[in-house]
C-alpha cells in the first residue's frame, strides 16, 4: 500500500473522523489487537493536539505501511504548542510512550507548520509473516509482556537466521502450540505471571523452553535460565544450546 493522506478541518469535530480513516486503513492492512489500538491511539494524540492547541486551520495525516511498521505523518498550518516552558504537550508524552521513533517539526509564529512523524512497529499485519528465516531454520517463541524488549529480541534473532513469532500474552502462546515451535523464550512474568504456567504446558508439548524472569529463578520449569535483563547473545547461546548441542 503506498502513502495515503487526508485533509481534515483543524476543528474537535473532526477528531472521530481521522480515526475512522486510520481505523479503515488498520483494517486494509491487516492490523489487529495491540498494533491497531497503538497506531490509532498515536494518530488521535498528534492530531488532538494539533486541533486543540496549535491554532491550525489545517490537519493532514498520512499513513505509510512499512515491514512490521507504519510511519505516520500529522502535519498542520499552526504553532506548536509545548505546553509550558518544561514540558511536552500531554498528547504529545503519550506519542512518545507509544511508538518507537518519533520526529517533531516545530511551527513558529514566523514560521507556521508543525510536522509530527512517528514510527510505530507492528507485528500482527496478515500475510506478512514473523521476521521469516531462511528454509529449513528453526522456529523460535517469544513470549513477552514487554513488546519492546520482545521486538528487539525477535529482531536480534531474526538477524541470526531464526524465524522469530513474538506473543505478548500466554494465551496467545497457548494458540501458537496448535503448530509447536521448536523452541520457548519466555518472560515469566508474562500475564501476570501466568508464564510460568506456560512453560510447563510448553516442555509438556515437548519444546525446550528458555526462561528469563527478573524476579525469580526458574531451573526447576525451564531448560535454561537467565535473568532479567538477559543480554541478547546470552539469549542466542542458550537458544543454540538446546537446539543445537554439542555431540
Amino acid at each position: 500500500m503506498n502513502a495515503q493522506t487526508r485533509w481534515f478541518p483543524a476543528v474537535p469535530g473532526s477528531l472521530p473522523a481521522i480515526r475512522v480513516f486510520v481505523r479503515e486503513l488498520a483494517g486494509e492492512s491487516g492490523l489487529n489487537g495491540d498494533d491497531a489500538r497503538d497506531v490509532l491511539l498515536a494518530v488521535s494524540e498528534a492530531a488532538e493536539n494539533a486541533v486543540r492547541c496549535a491554532g491550525a486551520s489545517v490537519v493532514g495525516v498520512t499513513w505509510e505501511l512499512r515491514d512490521h511498521a507504519v510511519l505516520l505523518t500529522i502535519e498542520d498550518d499552526g504553532v506548536f504548542d509545548h505546553g509550558g516552558a518544561s514540558s511536552r504537550p500531554l498528547g504529545l508524552r503519550l506519542l512518545f510512550g507509544i511508538a518507537d521513533e518519533v520526529q517533531v517539526r516545530p511551527g513558529r509564529p514566523t514560521w507556521p507548520g508543525t510536522v509530527v512523524r512517528a514510527l510505530v512497529r507492528v507485528w500482527s499485519r496478515a500475510g506478512v509473516p514473523d521476521l521469516p528465516a531462511p528454509p529449513g531454520r528453526p522456529r523460535v517463541l517469544i513470549v513477552d509482556g514487554d513488546r519492546f524488549s520482545g521486538q528487539s529480541l525477535a529482531a536480534f534473532l531474526h538477524a541470526e537466521g531464526y524465524e522469530a513469532a513474538l506473543v505478548t500474552t500466554v494465551e496467545a502462546a497457548e494458540a501458537a502450540l496448535e503448530n509447536p515451535p521448536a523452541l520457548a523464550v519466555v518472560d515469566l512474568l508474562t500475564s501476570h505471571g501466568e508464564g510460568t504456567r506456560f512453560a510447563a504446558v510448553a516442555r509438556a508439548f515437548g519444546v525446550p523452553v528458555v526462561a528469563v524472569s527478573a524476579i525469580e529463578s526458574a531451573t526447576s520449569v525451564a531448560d535454561a535460565y537467565l535473568p532479567k535483563p538477559a543480554h541478547p547473545l546470552r539469549v542466542l547461546a542458550a537458544v543454540r544450546d538446546l537446539l543445537s548441542p554439542d555431540p
